[in-house]
């Protein structure tokens, strides 16, 4: 239950004052009970007193010593008169004779003793006086006269003396909660409201209000400090109203200079595939005339009265074929790489057994790694599963690893080891269940490595780490920047672990099971459409 800070304000000091007021109420209390109780001790010394002088001639013979005494009672009251002997007699079962008898030894200047009790409306007391005999050693007890009789009149008089009191008390109380109440009500609860009531409007976006509390204490120096913060709110608020107003024209102009850019990449990236494409038609032929060429001259050459021009024309023709196939090759990377900025790049999953598939490019690359003395070795686990992929973007993506370190691997003579390559596959296993299962393909080598600062370059488009004319391999630069499109197409990832001079592993990290996603086309669409609906409602 929620208490309100008014109520939890009653609660708390109006028990405080109450009890305050009760702790102050019970002094004197106790200061009149203790005045009523020492006049009724007087009235008792002055009625034993008189029961000695007048009531000891009614008495017949002396009390024998260890008998019980004789009490005599007149109009309700008892007096009786006790040896010693008969006093501690009666002191085992009699609680207030005990204790004065107590008395009476531990002060021997302790001449009577008395004790009170509430009968109903009445007050009873009892009342003791010891009669001492001097000794050698001081004074001794004697007897002991106890009286014991009501009072009605002090049970009145302290009954209206505490009916008194108590109406004192809850009058001071009364009047003290209602001062409290109203100084709480004005001097914290007001400025208290006021505030919560300014809080409640700031909260519903009313930057404007202020509070306005003038108490010359600490709510005041509160709300100035409130005021100050929501007036620099105020203005903070308009300064990024300006400048939002600024961005929303800003990025208008962002999204329409985005969808323009967007469709002139699409046109460029078409219009470098159809050139691509028809390019690569042209270039088939002259290729293909080349190569007959070539067998045609190498059969003339093999003629036993073959011109004498034939080896140099032979030559001839091979520099054209293996230039042609050298830009049939840049046209092929050139057609792939303007397909996948294009968005053309279709997936079509298949199964795929990863042994068979390695086995098979080795085979591909295997006349090349011959030409250089390069051992193969084919690594493929026991576990390694049937997954589901694309099989030609797998291939393309490990035969371009495969034909990089075979032309970067040098050969024996060159460095004095035997080149070697290595192809495997194996499956790893993720202590987290929630990641999928995945293979991963690596090409090994033990060829020259990359430095670590370029192996993150080796993956842009173009990137030679020999650009000059006199480099020693050729080719486009290409080759992974398509691979790492191709990986991404596979929702797989490439890692790249080298060491200058100690050789260089490419691997291809793939899921099991490949899910088709949305051509990258649609996506740039989709995200263009959102950029200009985010622009319309900015606007």
């Amino acid at each position: 239950m929620r208490l309100s800070l008014a109520a939890k304000c009653l609660i708390v000091f109006g028990g405080a004052i109450l009890l305050i007021v009760l702790a102050a109420l019970w002094a004197p209390w106790m200061r009149m009970t203790a005045l009523v109780d020492d006049g009724q001790r007087e009235l008792s010394r002055q009625m034993v007193d008189t029961w000695e002088r007048w009531g000891r001639a009614n008495v017949v013979g002396p009390v024998a010593p260890g008998a019980p005494g004789e009490p005599e009672e007149r109009g309700g009251v008892t007096a009786s008169e006790l040896t010693l002997e008969q006093a501690e007699g009666r002191a085992r079962k009699d609680p207030f004779l005990r204790e004065a008898l107590d008395a009476f030894r531990e002060d021997p200047d302790v001449t009577d003793y008395q004790a009170a009790a509430w009968a109903g409306t009445s007050r009873e007391y009892q009342y003791a006086k010891a009669r001492r005999a001097r000794t050698q050693g001081g004074s001794q007890v004697m007897s002991v006269i106890v009286l014991k009789r009501p009072s009605l009149e002090a049970g009145r008089l302290l009954l209206l003396n505490t009916a008194y009191l108590i109406v004192a008390g809850l009058a001071v109380g009364a009047l003290a909660v209602l001062v409290f109440y109203v100084i709480t009500v004005k001097l914290v609860l007001r400025p208290v409201r006021s505030l919560r009531t300014m809080a409640e409007r700031v909260r519903e976006g009313n930057l404007a209000i202020r509070a306005e509390i003038h108490t010359g204490d600490e709510f005041q120096q509160l709300a100035e400090t409130l005021n100050s913060t929501l007036a620099d709110l105020q203005a903070s608020q308009d300064r990024l109203r300006a400048i939002n107003a600024a961005l929303d024209l800003k990025l208008h102009e962002l999204s329409e200079s985005n969808q323009a850019l967007y469709q002139t990449a699409k046109v460029k990236g078409e219009f470098l595939a159809n050139v691509s494409h028809e390019l690569r038609t042209p270039l088939n032929a002259i290729n293909g005339f080349a190569e007959l060429l070539v067998e045609t001259t190498r059969a003339e050459a093999s003629q036993p009265d073959a011109p004498a021009g034939v080896t140099k024309r032979l030559r001839y023709l091979d520099n054209i074929l293996n230039a042609g196939k050298s830009l049939l090759s840049l046209i092929n990377s050139l057609l792939e790489m303007a397909k996948i900025e294009a968005g053309r790049v279709e997936v079509h999953v298949e199964r795929l057994n990863l042994r068979d598939a390695c086995e098979g490019l080795l085979g591909l690359i295997a006349p090349l790694a011959d030409k250089k003395g390069i051992q193969l070795r084919l690594e493929v686990g026991e576990d390694v599963p049937v997954i589901s992929t694309d099989p030609k973007k797998f291939q393309q993506i490990i035969f371009n690893f495969l034909s990089n370190a075979v032309k970067f691997t040098q050969p024996q003579e060159q460095t004095g080891r035997t080149p070697s390559l290595t192809l495997r596959a194996e499956r790893l296993i993720s202590s987290d269940p929630t990641t999928p299962a995945r293979v991963r393909v690596s090409v090994i080598d033990n060829g020259p490595g990359i430095p670590k600062e370029e192996q993150a370059r080796i993956f842009e488009k173009f990137y030679q780490r020999d650009a000059t004319h006199t480099r020693e391999h050729t080719g486009t630069g290409l080759g992974l920047s398509i691979s790492k499109e191709l990986a991404t197409v596979l929702q797989s990832e490439i890692q790249v672990e080298s060491e200058e001079g100690r050789g260089s592993m490419f691997s291809l990290i793939m899921p099991h099971d490949l899910v088709p996603q949305p051509s990258e086309e649609r996506a740039l669409e989709a995200k263009f459409k959102g950029v200009l609906a985010g622009a319309r409602e900015w606007g």
